[in-house]
Order: C-alpha cells, then structure tokens, then sequence
C-alpha cells in the first residue's frame, strides 16, 4: 500500500517565526507535540545567533 508523505509546512527563516508558532495556542491544528517541536527550532535558532556573534568577537 503506497501513500504519498504528508506535506511539510514551509520552515521559517529565523528563530523569532518558530517562537510565535510554539506560542500559537488558537491554531485549530496545533497540538503540544507540534508546538514543543518549534520551541526546540527557535532555542536552537538563538543559539546559532548567539554562537555567530561570539564568532565574530
């Protein structure tokens, strides 16, 4: 039996997106799972930032 792979939502560019998606409490299809997934996105993505800007000092 071959099912075609949901689609993927398009991912964001910078931290700040994945953190109003984690804090998206109204969306109809946002469930806990989903908005831990993009807490994680957006910690990682400030890291980075962070790390980039160590870099450069």
């Amino acid at each position: 039996m071959d099912t075609a792979p949901e689609p993927r939502p398009p991912r964001p560019a910078d931290p700040e997106t994945c953190r109003l998606r984690a804090e998206d409490t109204d969306s109809p299809d946002s469930n806990a799972a989903d908005r831990l997934r993009w807490a994680v996105l957006a910690v990682a993505g400030e890291l980075h930032e962070i790390r980039k800007l160590l870099r450069k000092r």
